[in-house]
């Protein structure tokens, strides 16, 4: 498959500290006791409830460390984790600038990293291409290259990349469609204080054997019971969905869509069904705030 890319706006945290790595194990799902210089972590942040704050990239140099945020979640990140800095030496800092994630897919990802880092990229490694700008293969779903840049350099990672044979770049219901159809979720759509990691697919981020964190008893209660209070589900229609749709089935109100997107006359959508209600097997349908109804497909997410 040849490569494509989308460009999307993220947030950067410039965060550093003798406690900066210890302080984000203490305060997220994932390990961090063992995190080697110049790689990265991927973790989720989460309330005392065991409710997202935000799926973060934490990448981790010698000299500073850096946390990747979902667009415009930077001050929510901060804020949060600030009630908790007490004589940690943690500083955590907001960019001034806009930053802008160039998420690459396909099968030349190697080649396309080599061009952009003049480098042989290895896995779980994260590569400064300037002070403050980063790239690093990411695996959540489907390998993806991720390159990290200041709004005004934008241009020339796109002519390195479209320079690359067959390689195009992707219109924003395009990206979508991809992500939903893999399960990614993103933004306030699917993390937020409403959902917990479980509930969307994030269990490979949360470590069950490294002690305590924030929202650690809640979470480990869900693991231990079996239990899920919802779980994210792949949506097709025939009719295109909105955000906020309720789902429901034979039994009533059963949950609620988070994402949707048409693409080429196809309607794909990420949705939330109570575990108590959810059955493949079953039929499902959706009615939106102007009270018309239609039937879906749900599907279970890899």
């Amino acid at each position: 498959m040849a490569n494509r890319f989308f460009i999307k706006s993220t947030g950067l945290i410039n965060a550093s500290g003798n406690d900066l790595i210890d302080f984000i194990n203490r305060m997220s799902t994932n390990d961090f006791r063992k995190l080697p210089k110049d790689e990265f972590r991927k973790t989720v942040l989460t309330t005392d409830k065991g409710r997202i704050i935000d799926l973060i990239n934490v990448l981790n140099f010698a000299d500073r460390q850096y946390i990747v945020t979902s667009d415009n979640f930077q001050d929510r990140v901060i804020s949060h984790l600030s009630k908790y800095i007490i004589t940690d030496d943690v500083i955590l800092e907001k960019s001034d600038k806009k930053y802008l994630n160039i998420v690459v897919s396909g099968d030349n990802l190697t080649e396309a990293a080599g061009k952009i880092s003049g480098a042989d990229i290895i896995k779980n490694k994260v590569y400064r291409l300037d002070e403050n700008e980063f790239l690093f293969i990411d695996d959540l779903k489907f390998e993806s290259l991720n390159i990290i840049c200041r709004e005004e350099n934008l241009q020339k990672y796109k002519e390195i990349l479209t320079g690359i044979e067959d390689a195009k770049e992707q219109s924003c219901e395009e990206y979508e469609f991809m992500r939903i159809d893999a399960g990614i979720p993103e933004g306030e759509n699917e993390l937020n204080d409403n959902i917990n990691p479980m509930e969307c697919g994030l269990d490979r981020y949360i470590s069950f054997v490294k002690g305590c964190y924030i929202g650690q008893e809640v979470i480990a209660r869900l693991d231990s019971q079996g239990k899920r209070p919802k779980q994210m589900v792949r949506i097709e229609s025939k009719d295109a969905l909105s955000r906020n749709d309720k789902i429901f089935s034979e039994a009533g109100e059963a949950g609620f869509v988070s994402s949707s997107v048409s693409l080429d006359g196809k309607n794909l959508s990420l949705g939330f069904i109570r575990s108590t209600n959810l059955d493949y097997e079953k039929e499902y349908f959706v009615k939106n705030d102007k009270g018309e109804t239609f039937k879906i497909i749900i599907s279970k997410i890899n």
